[in-house]
């Protein structure tokens, strides 16, 4: 009866089995697609703070109102997006459209960003502030129709930790990526001749976005053209007491995001100045970065194995409890380029092991929603990444503005970074040592889910 139960299943519901369920050409052109997108979404965090403030010139408090201001507004149409756009969000076929148009928008947005530095300089404030703002609102129509198909195109919750480390891996790829193309940009060169540099990077990745969205089209629209998305409740992961109700475990896990991307970017983001203001080394900077990337790609078969072995509550204390040693090893060794590159590896497996788990726990529940809930529940998920990296953006603007780190201050630079994942790991063990305290659901629920 089970087994055919299950083929019911599968043929009322013909798409929740596209992504990470042996149909491998589905998988590669979502983690192509993905790679595009992170490239984006690197560029907007890790490269456009150093972009403003060394290629455009911007104070670094500018820098930050900048990157807080259009968070802010990506926060909010992310929002739009997950519920005006709900009943498109609850089907595979209008998931895949949405992200291709997501993704030419986004890629004429961010050449006009990349492009404000060869305006005048009294331009470059007011048009930089105006061109981040589109990107990020352009960018939300690309990012949310990805992001839920991991839970419409899954079926269960090992697919979901095996698409959530695939995704890691992959953002891991585009950061190394990321890395290499910009060394060349981190060394002493005329402001002209770097924000030349810059733009020409913007074009390439604005063409591999593009281009990778359109292959994950072509690839899913013959098996997309009808019915819903949503995979059928599978049993496993954390199951909504309520169906008028956000459950606390989709509650605490948001909480888990914010805090977590309010303060661990702060590493990445002041990586560049580390490596020109301390090490005073682009080679070591460039080691340094790739280390943390390889050690996020590189490490993703071993979290899921022990994500699998783990509740997710448990599974995401004891990696907090990794990261927070991690930071503490950056704060002692950093000044050491051969130390650093170590701490930075370490900080990258560990770093890539908690993501996985929390977008594969969070994909978990968003999955036992009832469809058109999906789309909402990745908007507030992504508005609270969104809101928390705004804050985390004024608050590096505040810091960089409060003392000389391109002077006799620049040691403080290795303190600074070791605090942001410090910070989020703790507050990730306290959020997931709650979670693990919740009242085990009753077998009714488990059965039914929310629908």
């Amino acid at each position: 009866m089970a087994a055919i139960a299950s083929a019911l299943r599968a043929r009322a519901h013909p798409q929740d089995g596209l992504l990470c369920a042996g149909r491998w050409r589905f998988t590669a052109s979502y983690a192509a697609a993905h790679y595009g997108k992170s490239l984006f979404w690197l560029s907007g965090e890790g490269l456009l703070a150093y972009f403003l403030t060394e290629a455009a010139g911007l104070a670094p408090a500018a820098m930050g109102l900048v990157l807080a201001l259009s968070l802010l507004a990506s926060a909010a149409s992310d929002l739009a997006v997950g519920h005006g756009l709900r009943g498109r969000l609850s089907r595979v076929r209008g998931a895949v459209n949405l992200q291709l148009g997501g993704a030419l928008l986004s890629a004429l947005a961010l050449v006009g960003l990349f492009a404000t530095a060869h305006l005048p300089p009294a331009l470059r404030m007011p048009c930089a502030l105006s061109a981040a703002v589109a990107f990020r609102v352009c960018y939300s129509v690309y990012d949310t129709p990805q992001n839920v198909l991991l839970s419409l195109a899954t079926r269960d919750l090992q697919g979901r930790a095996r698409a959530a480390a695939i995704r890691i891996a992959i953002s891991g790829i585009a950061g190394l990526t990321l890395a290499l193309a910009i060394a060349p940009l981190l060394r002493r060169m005329g402001a002209p001749s770097q924000a030349d540099g810059f733009l020409l990077l913007a074009i390439a990745i604005a063409g591999v976005a593009v281009g990778s969205a359109a292959g994950l089209w072509i690839v899913w629209r013959g098996a997309t053209s009808t019915g819903p998305a949503a995979a059928p409740f599978s049993g496993g992961g954390v199951p909504c007491p309520q169906a008028d109700s956000v459950p606390m475990a989709l509650c605490l896990l948001l909480a888990m995001v914010f805090a977590l991307l309010l303060t661990a970017p702060l590493f990445g983001k002041l990586e560049p100045y580390f490596a020109m203001h301390v090490l005073a080394s682009p080679g070591w900077g460039g080691a340094i970065a790739v280390a943390g990337a390889c050690g996020s790609i590189l490490s993703q078969p071993l979290w899921c194995g022990f994500s699998a072995r783990r509740a997710p509550a448990e599974a995401i204390a004891r990696l907090g409890c990794m990261l927070l040693a991690c930071a503490g090893g950056w704060a002692l060794l950093g000044r050491v380029p051969e130390a650093a590159l170590v701490c930075a590896l370490l900080l990258g497996v560990v770093g890539g092991g908690l993501r996985m788990t929390l977008w594969a726990s969070f994909a978990d529940v968003a999955a036992r929603l009832h469809p058109p809930r999906v789309g909402l529940a990745y908007g507030l998920m992504t508005a609270a990444s969104k809101t928390a990296l705004a804050l985390g953006a004024l608050a590096l603007g505040a810091a960089l503005g409060g003392f000389d780190y391109r002077g006799a201050d620049s040691g403080r630079l290795v303190w600074l970074m070791a605090l942001g994942p410090a910070v989020g790991a703790v507050a990730c063990i306290g959020l997931a040592l709650a979670w693990r305290g919740l009242p085990r659901p009753r077998a009714d629920a488990r059965r039914t889910g929310i629908r």
